[in-house]
């Protein structure tokens, strides 16, 4: 079959270049589908690389963080037991204490001194007794100052009685009892023994014809 071409050149040449127009319009088209495909390749690579590293931080984080709160249990469960611990000894020091106030109240008393009675309430003992002298009186109120269970020491009384041919020092003295214990006071000694005496008297002869407290 023999075709006859009975389009004008020029309009011919008009269609050649609308088809190469429409040819080149379609490669752009493919070419920025191409571009934007390649785009969303790298930027979807590039967003997995920062979600891998995001999960591992967070992981790294989720590590740390129980082994800090690890650390804080254990702190605190630490301080709970050396809280226990000193409430324990503190009550064993109290439990102990009656026994060791009377003990060391045996100790400090010398040999020429007599108590006759011992109250106590709330903390706060008044001892009543008869020594040699005010020199022996002075002695043992040295001696409970000295005590990790007496403090506050106070003479409140002294006066002169007589015991059949023997005269002696009656005293009330006041003191407050620590059952839990401290630790002694560094001894601070008088001069002499005369002076304690003489610091005995004063108070004494200041405090004689009162009544003992109650």
């Amino acid at each position: 079959m023999i075709r006859i071409n009975l389009v004008p050149q020029d309009e011919a040449r008009r269609q050649a270049a609308r088809q190469r127009g429409q040819q080149v319009g379609l490669l752009v088209v493919a070419g920025l589908v191409a571009l934007i495909a390649l785009g969303e390749f790298f930027s979807r690579r590039d967003a997995g690389g920062v979600q891998r590293e995001a999960d591992l931080y967070q992981t790294q984080l989720a590590e740390l963080t129980k082994k800090y709160q690890a650390t804080v249990l254990l702190e605190r469960r630490q301080e709970q037991l050396l809280s226990k611990l000193k409430t324990i000894e503190v009550l064993e020091r109290q439990t102990r204490g009656p026994v060791r106030v009377l003990a060391d109240l045996g100790d400090a008393t010398p040999a020429k001194l007599w108590l006759t009675e011992m109250r106590e309430a709330g903390g706060a003992a008044v001892l009543s007794g008869r020594g040699l002298d005010n020199q022996t009186v002075a002695l043992f109120m040295r001696n409970l100052e000295n005590s990790p269970y007496f403090s506050n020491v106070e003479l409140v009384e002294t006066k002169q009685v007589e015991d059949g041919q023997a005269k002696l020092k009656e005293f009330a003295i006041r003191s407050s009892v620590i059952y839990a214990g401290r630790h002694p006071k560094v001894e601070e000694r008088p001069k002499d023994d005369d002076e304690a005496a003489e610091k005995a008297a004063a108070a004494g002869a200041s405090a004689d014809g009162g009544e003992m407290p109650s």
